[in-house]
């Protein structure tokens, strides 16, 4: 997954390594453009002076690019990207809102675990008690995420575990053929609530307690293309990554006091005008 490579980048970072990162949208392998690649084995394998240092330090293949034309940036995530904080909006069994505003005395919605439907299925479900879904308003004009996405969600469960799935979605989703997993897919991103305190210490959860549980989605960088909507999806037991319990847990998430973070380009000036909106 790419949390991987990005924690490798960034402890290389740390150390003064120089380094470049480059993505690309597709599946396993995808190596970088030959010529790139040359420039640093001239470099660093025959000690040539090439100037590589001085190049681009992230190159994205962008969605609908050729793998062998990706794009330059300053750096992986993009220095311009900011943390645009977003709220959830009630509308459990159905869809909810995603938006800037913080409202007040929503209380809370749950959510029943159930393995059996996959996160395709959930996410274009009209209703369904197996998820819960926040989206944004329509996109008026493509919206640009670059870096780690970040969720808080305050939640309680009537088992002493559970497993805890994030998605951010494209919405509506597409069903072509052909659909690539960016027409679909933002990210993803998964947490143990047993470990809420931290990754090294895990216990048993209270039936009915309240626990603050913030963790990092994977890296991104995508386009958002206008008249998509970007759809949090929370939901428990994800069929392709995590354990498959028996069904029926159910999880009841604290509304007011759950946050999404995403790294907008541009930041909240960016992601009000995407919208069309001044929230």
């Amino acid at each position: 997954v790419p949390e991987h490579s990005y924690r490798i980048s960034m402890a290389l970072k740390e150390k003064g390594v120089p380094l470049q990162i480059f993505y690309h949208q597709a599946g396993h392998g995808g190596e970088p453009p030959m010529k790139m690649m040359n420039r640093w084995f001239t470099r660093y394998l025959f000690g040539i002076e090439n100037g590589v240092e001085q190049d681009a330090k992230a190159w994205i293949v962008r969605e609908n690019d050729d793998p062998k034309e990706p794009t330059p940036y300053k750096d992986y995530p993009d220095p311009d990207a900011k943390p645009v904080a977003l709220y959830l909006q009630k509308g459990a069994p159905g869809t909810g809102g995603l938006s800037l505003k913080q409202a007040s005395n929503q209380g809370m919605e749950t959510l029943t675990d159930n393995v059996s439907f996959s996160g395709s299925t959930l996410a274009q479900a009209e209703y369904t008690e197996h998820r819960l879904l926040y989206v944004t308003p329509e996109l008026k004009e493509d919206l640009r995420i670059s870096g780690l996405p970040e969720i808080t969600i305050i939640l309680s469960c009537d088992k002493p575990a559970t497993n805890l799935s994030v998605w951010l979605v494209s919405l509506p989703w597409s069903e072509k053929r052909n659909a690539k997993i960016t027409d679909n897919i933002i990210t993803r991103g998964w947490a143990d609530p047993q470990n809420y305190k931290s990754l090294t210490k895990s216990e048993p959860l209270e039936p009915g307690k309240f626990y603050e549980v913030t963790f990092a989605l994977q890296p991104d960088d995508q386009v958002i293309p206008a008249g998509k909507q970007i759809g949090l999806m929370i939901f428990s037991s994800d069929r392709d990554f995590t354990l498959w319990p028996k069904p029926g847990t159910k999880i009841t998430v604290d509304l007011d006091a759950t946050t999404l973070r995403i790294p907008v380009v541009g930041g909240k000036e960016a992601f009000q005008k995407a919208v069309g909106v001044n929230q």
